[in-house]
């Protein structure tokens, strides 16, 4: 279970290091996010449930104009957060092709 944990951290610190690189690189600053599920997709693009790699949170997401999201992809985002009237949620998290920065 220790060797599960100190593993668990390094991979944490390794993905800490890559957005730190990417973003002195890039200049734009975004956050990190892990695809945890995608539970529906569409031609316009999928809703998919994402958990924020900084506080664990999960959060619903639309990623516009991405159907095939594929789950398990840590992607670095500068979306933004609004209203959801699929499932009235004031909290939805939007994310235009542009503001996927990177897929780690």
């Amino acid at each position: 279970m220790r060797d599960h944990s100190a593993r668990q951290a390094e991979r944490q610190a390794l993905r800490q290091q890559a957005v730190q690189e990417l973003r002195v690189v890039d200049g734009r600053d975004g956050h990190l996010a892990y695809v945890e599920r995608v539970y529906q997709r569409a031609r316009t693009g999928a809703k998919a449930i994402i958990v924020w790699d900084a506080t664990g949170n999960r959060q619903d997401a639309w990623f516009q104009d991405w159907p095939n999201i594929p789950v398990g992809t840590y992607l670095l985002l500068a979306g933004s957060t609004g209203y959801g009237p699929h499932n009235h949620n004031p909290h939805v998290y939007y994310v235009r092709p542009n503001e996927i920065l990177t897929m780690i």
